[in-house]
């Protein structure tokens, strides 16, 4: 990549203006302005295209962390657990959503930070399905998102989460604390945890080795692929209990179509619906709790940290989160944000 940063900076609004995927609704080029100010890192922003995520957000994330808005993302109609416009530029199978074209256009390096809305799911399933970090809490502008009362389409009253998408750790980690500086959410480095994770030994042993400790509690937990009421009731009856909760899932939406539209209808959907490995990640904001999705280096699968959201519980969360965090992966990378792909020499 070129070490100019305003050649970089131009490079990705001309990738977003030819709107390879289709998942850029609005383009701010204007935002190249701002490069003219030496000294200064800029990063891009992309927002899902929904009232649901105020102005004010923007300006704070432009004042604490140098973001700019670069441009206004698809996602599935009626906030569809698929999009079915769109596909998944890795595997070519419809995209999941609802904010779909936020995770596609900082999978393809359009953005740095991609926001969205996550009502059962719709931030941390787009973001797993591309290998990418998903974060979201209902500390985000909560004041502005209870104006905003939803219903699932397996008929279900929340109110939406506003939700990060990042390539990196680090570019989450960046945004969490523009977000909250009064709060100063920065990594703590601890052992003294309580953990807890499904009953699953291969997930325990994975983590005890990655992070050296062995304060992991396995529970016992109904289907995480099936119904999710009981997931609710499971998730406020445990996360009181321990700093965080973690569970593995996906491939999501390879093996399965998981949405509840098509879902419903006949035993050979459900299944269907059921292959598609959506979790936890579908009930996260519906029990007012806070989660980060790191990816691991398996296609569209990942860890899901859950917690409540507390500032000391989501500080503790974010440094676990960091000790498994993996970089990404450098094919992909190398791949989706290779800005002669896009635009390659031509027949002269």
């Amino acid at each position: 990549m070129n070490k100019n940063p305003i050649i970089n900076a131009a490079k990705k609004s001309f990738i977003a203006l030819k709107n390879p995927y289709q998942s850029v609704v609005k383009v701010f080029p204007e935002a190249l302005n701002h490069f003219e100010k030496e000294n200064t890192n800029y990063h891009y922003i992309g927002v899902k295209n929904k009232k649901h995520i105020p102005r004010s957000l923007l300006e704070k994330l432009t004042k604490n962390g140098n973001y700019l808005l670069h441009t206004l993302d698809a996602y599935s109609l009626g906030g569809r657990a698929v999009d079915i416009t769109l596909k998944n530029p890795i595997s070519g199978k419809p995209m999941t959503g609802s904010s779909s074209g936020t995770a596609i256009n900082v999978l393809v390096g359009i953005n740095d930070l991609g926001i969205g809305t996550d009502g059962g799911g719709s931030v941390l399933a787009p973001a797993m399905s591309v290998n990418l970090f998903g974060f979201i809490s209902n500390l985000i502008e909560e004041e502005h998102v209870r104006k905003f009362i939803n219903r699932s389409t397996d008929n279900i009253s929340f109110t939406v989460s506003i939700g990060y998408i990042t390539r990196t750790f680090q570019e989450m980690q960046r945004a969490l604390n523009a977000t909250f500086p009064e709060l100063q959410l920065t990594v703590e480095k601890t052992n003294r945890l309580s953990i807890f994770t499904l009953d699953e030994q291969k997930i325990t042993s994975a983590l005890t080795q990655a992070t050296k400790t062995d304060q992991i509690t396995s529970l016992s937990h109904p289907d995480i692929y099936g119904p999710r009421d009981p997931l609710i009731a499971f998730l406020e009856m445990h996360l009181t209990n321990c700093d965080f909760l973690i569970s593995e899932e996906g491939p999501v939406d390879y093996q399965g179509f998981g949405d509840t539209v098509i879902g419903h209808m006949g035993e050979q959907t459900y299944e269907q619906q059921l292959l598609a490995k959506k979790g936890l990640i579908r009930v996260v904001n519906m029990a007012n709790a806070t989660a980060i999705v790191v990816p691991k280096k398996e296609f569209a699968t990942g860890y899901v940290l859950i917690c409540e959201s507390t500032t000391e519980k989501i500080q503790l969360m974010l440094s676990f989160a960091e000790k498994i965090a993996l970089s990404p992966d450098e094919l992909i990378n190398r791949y989706f944000t290779n800005f002669d792909h896009y635009f390659p020499e031509e027949f002269m």
